[in-house]
């Protein structure tokens, strides 16, 4: 039997303020049929007559909006949502009971711990750094970049760590920015990714400079590093799952092409490797729409999801990170790759 998992994208109970539909739901489906990245794929005559259809037998604007999640269905969208009043829509995967048994410990841990990075010393002179979800918006993006930045300087011993275990087991998504700039020590100032259009063409380049993120030709962070080094070099494990997803995925596809780099553990969540755009429509409406595809820095295209280099299915074990048989593996590689 397979089961809707909501729990997977529980989002804050952010206050907005309540009203009307601010756009008419035709112009704003029309917009959703001109941008989606996934717009070519689906018979648009037969998405036309169920929206009506459905736009036509609701009561409420509230049952409006829900006929937005049968356009994500058709669509086969997961990671794109409108957020209305303050309750988000979006059109949830359906995972059997087994695999709900897996996800549903790791989905409440990764919320329990967004935002907080964790960091371990291992044995042989080796790193554990624990990045989970980052939401951040405004000032708060930069926040948290420094303070990724600032937990890997504190516990890096440059000439002494052999290597790092990067776990985005937890990273369910959130700031991108916060997380790349954070972490631009291990990039080096180089172009790590960005994303594609419908036609392939890039329309957003990922770049490090001066230890920050620049999108394009913007300059997304100020961080400061406390530590002025090159890990450029250094040997790099990073642990995926299928509870990495959205901006988690795209992390790890900036890795991606990075010498001295294995990706460990199981594919990442299936149908969040794509890039998103935020339209808002007044106070109370917000559109997160799928634009764009990620690309890894060799132009490799990631349309659904991001797989290891080493399979290895279920065996976490967050509170003894030790005993973790993906760690065991990570610092077996790392130890193999670092002399």
């Amino acid at each position: 039997m397979k089961r809707t998992i909501l729990v997977f994208f529980l989002i804050s109970n952010s206050i907005f303020s309540i009203g009307q539909i601010p756009v008419h739901v035709d112009s704003l489906y029309s917009f959703i049929k001109r941008n989606s990245i996934h717009r070519n794929e689906v018979n648009w005559v037969n998405i036309d007559k169920g929206f009506k259809t459905k736009i036509n037998l609701a009561k409420t604007d509230m049952d409006s909006i829900k006929s937005f999640i049968y356009v994500f269905e058709q669509l086969k969208d997961f990671h794109s949502s409108i957020t209305y009043n303050g309750r988000q829509f979006s059109n949830y995967p359906e995972f059997d009971d087994s695999t709900l048994k897996y996800l549903i410990p790791l989905v409440n841990l990764s919320n329990q711990r967004t935002g907080s990075f964790v960091a371990k010393i291992l044995p042989e002179n080796l790193l554990y750094l624990q990045v989970p979800g980052v939401q951040a918006w405004g000032n708060n993006v930069n926040v948290y970049a420094q303070n990724l930045s600032d937990t890997l300087c504190k516990y890096i011993l440059f000439g002494t760590t052999r290597g790092i275990v990067l776990d985005l087991r937890l990273n369910d998504g959130g700031q991108f920015t916060s997380m790349a700039s954070g972490l631009s020590l291990l990039f080096g100032e180089k172009y790590i990714g960005g994303g594609v259009n419908i036609e392939l063409n890039e329309t957003k380049k990922f770049t490090i400079k001066n230890g920050n993120l620049w999108i394009n030709k913007n300059q997304m962070t100020t961080v400061i590093h406390k530590k002025n080094i090159n890990l450029s070099k250094l040997p790099v494990a990073i642990l995926i799952g299928p509870n990495t997803r959205s901006a988690g995925s795209i992390l790890a596809i900036s890795f991606k092409g990075r010498k001295n780099t294995v990706l460990i553990g199981d594919s990442t969540a299936n149908g969040y490797s794509t890039g998103t755009d935020f339209f808002s429509y007044g106070s109370n409406l917000f559109l997160n729409l799928s634009t764009a595809y990620s690309i890894d820095r060799d132009k490799k295209v990631y349309k659904l999801s991001v797989p290891p280099d080493i399979l290895i299915r279920g065996e976490d074990d967050f509170n003894y990170i030790e005993n973790d048989k993906k760690v065991k593996v990570a610092i077996k590689w790392l130890t193999n790759n670092s002399r």
